[in-house]
């Protein structure tokens, strides 16, 4: 009685089996643009009938960018955040957690504003904007939520944010690169390979982002081949880290370009600290500085002694004895020093910490690879 006659409720049956039907369909779609880890990707992003390529290119499958392969053995386990200072913390904010989808923390006490992504933060405080040397590269869940985002807060704050549309890499259509609010640091934010979102996640809790994954890259720019040597030679002798170099010929000889340095902070993320010769460059004078931790309590002891010996520490630091440093579990260096010729190759200071730093977020081992 509910569904009528005997005829109607035929009508209803055989229109529910025809939806039955049709829901199967959509399922096997969605499976075949699936990838391989069967995370799927929204539908209507995609093409009807998609080329292989375009699917490979919008699910970063395939890719030959080193982020999407697992961190080398002797890899630091953090690239933990960047510190910049702005003119107004409020523009950083729009930027970073509006545009960007960071997750935000506030520290009333120190007046520092910290972007979450993952594992790693860029932090804020007022003052005379600092510089990072060149481009910082962010992942991200949906790339086409920043670009809108970031065109609309371009009006808000009178200027040019997002400046143009590249090539993506990793997953997505394109990847965006942008200038902060302040105009003073490029960032390049691209989507993650599909499906890695939940996991990179997993590698340290925090305060929510809505659309920020991680810091996958910085890159740094220096004008001179023979500085991306003295980095190289800096990394293994003072740091003892997991280096990748890579050449180019020039006049019949093979001059290093690029030195990579590796972190592996946990599952499906791997992390890079990345030198580059730019012969146009000109590097800023007010830099920013960078924080990465060390393995372990016998590495972190090593890498202090070799940098006091040198005359690395800052100021600051080079008063403290190695009780001090150790019991805060961190360090501060100038810049990056050539062991070759003991010559700065560039002023940008590193702070150098312990796993079991308290602000460290990786307090368990990292997952593996």
């Amino acid at each position: 009685k509910l569904f009528g006659s005997a005829d109607t409720q035929k009508a209803i049956f055989g229109a529910m089996e025809q939806i039955k039907k049709q829901m199967k369909h959509l399922a096997k779609i969605c499976h075949d643009m699936c990838a391989p880890d069967q995370s799927c990707v929204q539908y209507w992003l995609l093409p009807e009938r998609a080329p292989d390529w375009y699917r490979k290119l919008v699910l970063g499958t395939g890719s030959a960018d080193v982020h999407v392969r697992s961190a080398p053995k002797d890899s630091l386990p953090l690239l933990g955040h960047i510190d910049l200072a702005v003119p107004k913390l409020e523009d950083a904010k729009l930027f970073w957690m509006e545009g960007l989808g960071c997750g935000e923390t506030y520290n009333p006490s120190t007046g520092q504003l910290w972007a979450h992504m993952g594992p790693s933060q860029i932090r804020f405080h007022e003052g005379n904007a600092t510089t990072w040397p060149g481009e910082i590269r962010v992942w991200v869940e949906d790339i086409r939520a920043v670009a809108d985002m970031l065109n609309m807060l371009g009006r808000t704050l009178d200027t040019k944010i997002v400046e143009e549309m590249r090539e993506a890499r990793t997953g997505g259509e394109y990847a965006a690169l942008l200038h902060d609010a302040a105009r003073k640091n490029k960032v390049e934010a691209s989507e993650a390979p599909s499906g890695w979102g939940p996991a990179i996640r997993r590698i340290a809790s925090g305060p929510p982002c809505k659309n920020a994954l991680a810091l996958s890259d910085a890159i740094i720019h220096l004008p001179k081949r023979t500085q991306v040597q003295g980095v190289a030679r800096f990394y293994e002798h003072y740091i003892g880290s997991a280096i990748t170099k890579k050449y180019a010929v020039y006049e019949a000889q093979a001059l290093m370009d690029i030195c990579m340095v590796h972190f592996g902070p946990g599952a499906k993320l791997h992390q890079t600290l990345t030198y580059k010769a730019d012969l146009r460059y000109t590097v800023p004078s007010n830099l920013a500085s960078v924080c990465i931790y060390v393995v372990d309590h016998v590495q972190f002891h090593l890498v202090f002694a070799k940098c006091k010996s040198s005359g690395l520490l800052s100021p600051n630091c080079s008063k403290k004895s190695w009780e001090e440093i150790e019991s805060h579990k961190e360090f501060t260096i100038t810049g990056v020093m050539d062991p070759q010729d003991h010559s700065i190759v560039i002023a940008l200071p590193h702070i150098i910490r312990t796993k079991d730093h308290p602000e460290c977020p990786l307090s368990a081992p990292a997952p593996s690879q």
